[in-house]
């Protein structure tokens, strides 16, 4: 069974406050925060807030992921029909269809000492985002 958080930032655990980043034009701006209110091995809730020129407003996300490569996400109140995910290299991606609309979800750590989660959520709806740390992180 695949555990959700290899695919997320090194050190990230449930109620740290992180810091949504995006990239606005050209630099990667802080653009908002939230945290995971629940992660585990193969589950996951991330509840947050954005204020871009492209979205403003709650950005949610709660996943599960099932053994058969199955999926059940539910994104900003959304929950998908069908959604399977897959394993690539060092990212997961969930596929997921919201009604007529179907989205491709993808985690993915980095940044520098893999701490930041890459979040991207592209289709009928898209952002990308790196979730940082609120704090930083402490050097061992």
């Amino acid at each position: 069974m695949v555990d959700f958080r290899n695919f997320i930032g090194r050190g990230t655990a449930a109620g740290s406050p992180l810091n949504i980043w995006a990239q606005v034009l050209l630099p990667y701006l802080n653009v908002g925060g939230g945290e995971f209110i629940d992660l585990g091995p193969n589950q996951a809730a991330f509840k947050g807030k954005i204020d871009t020129i492209f979205y403003k407003g709650d950005f949610t996300l709660s996943l599960k992921l099932l053994e058969d490569g199955k999926a059940e996400i539910n994104l900003n109140g959304s929950r998908a029909s069908v959604a399977s995910y897959t394993i690539k290299g060092g990212k997961l991606s969930i596929d997921a269809k919201f009604g007529s609309h179907a989205q491709v979800i993808v985690f993915e750590p980095g940044g520098k000492g893999n701490v930041e989660t890459y979040l991207s959520v592209s289709g009928s709806k898209s952002i990308n985002v790196h979730l940082a740390p609120g704090e930083k992180p402490k050097v061992a």
